[in-house]
């Protein structure tokens, strides 16, 4: 039997200022990346304790972009979510 998996989106440090500065919804973000990396630790801890296993998705901010503008959607939580889970779509039918 297949287990459960969940993408993930992982940001890069040295982008985390610019998704912050094109995020519609900034304000839901956490400030800093190191307090993003905390919430993602801990989110990942709380996704294994229900019998899903994460997997983390590299996300370019630069294509996440580019996805919002051929989308015609805002770069926002539904937005991310919506391309993390593409990006995992296309990762696991490899």
């Amino acid at each position: 039997m297949k287990s459960r998996v969940i993408g993930i989106g992982f940001y890069r440090r040295e982008q985390w200022h610019l998704l912050i500065e094109t995020a519609a919804d900034a304000h839901i973000l956490e400030k800093t990346y190191d307090e993003w990396l905390e919430l993602l630790d801990s989110s990942i801890e709380k996704i294994r304790s229900y019998g899903v296993e994460p997997e983390l998705v590299d996300v370019d901010v630069n294509e996440l972009l580019d996805f919002c503008k051929r989308q015609g959607l805002q770069n926002n939580a539904m937005a991310r979510s919506g391309y993390i889970a593409e990006l995992a779509r296309k990762k696991n039918s490899n």
